[in-house]
């Protein structure tokens, strides 16, 4: 489910969620300068009483990132949308990026590029796939056991469901993964 991309200049930042773990790493990459500016992309769900992308954006300013480097995305529902409107943004701002950084849950690292790379239009950036560097132990203390597991068996259960229906790019999925996912699906865990 993991995918780290070796880091690279990019020309944009997306970071997406409510995961403030994503939004401290994508903090760090501005300041390494891997990229100029940062689009956190989100709507507000229902239990918040802000959008994702302000508080990503907020966790963003407390790292040091000014406002000026941060575009606000407050609508997309979904990964997809995540990808499409961020790229609506970055057009309206004068970026037409070659390279973008994807930032986003560990867990969700490898269907979120394979969603970029679906829902991007043509002619596609280089995508560069990141998340902060946290063990599956940690990311569960932070988070819970159960939780963490039922939103990676999520993520592995739409890899496939979204590549047949054009929303992700097909991934290769090797049969020991499907296998243990199996696995856990028997013993009575759910999917998110």
């Amino acid at each position: 489910m993991e995918v780290q991309s070796p880091v690279a200049q990019a020309d944009a930042i997306i970071v997406a969620g409510s995961d403030s773990g994503a939004a401290v790493y994508a903090a760090e990459l501005y300041a390494l300068n891997f990229a100029p500016v940062i689009v956190c992309s989100g709507r507000a769900l229902p239990d918040m009483d802000q959008t994702e992308a302000d508080l990503l954006a907020r966790t963003l300013r407390d790292c040091g990132v000014p406002d000026a480097a941060i575009l606000r995305e407050q609508t997309a529902r979904n990964p997809g949308e995540s990808i499409r409107l961020s790229e609506i943004l970055l057009t309206e701002h004068s970026v037409t990026p070659k390279s973008v950084i994807l930032v986003h849950y560990p867990f969700s690292s490898r269907s979120f590029l394979a969603t970029a790379e679906a829902q991007w239009s043509d002619p596609k950036p280089t995508f560069i796939a990141r998340h902060e560097a946290i063990g599956l132990t940690e990311y569960s203390l932070r988070y819970g056991r159960g939780e963490t597991i039922r939103r990676t068996l999520g993520e592995f259960q739409r890899l496939r469901s979204y590549a047949k229906k054009g929303y992700q790019s097909p991934q290769l999925i090797p049969d020991n993964v499907q296998e243990a996912y199996n696995t856990l699906i028997r013993r009575g865990h759910h999917t998110h």
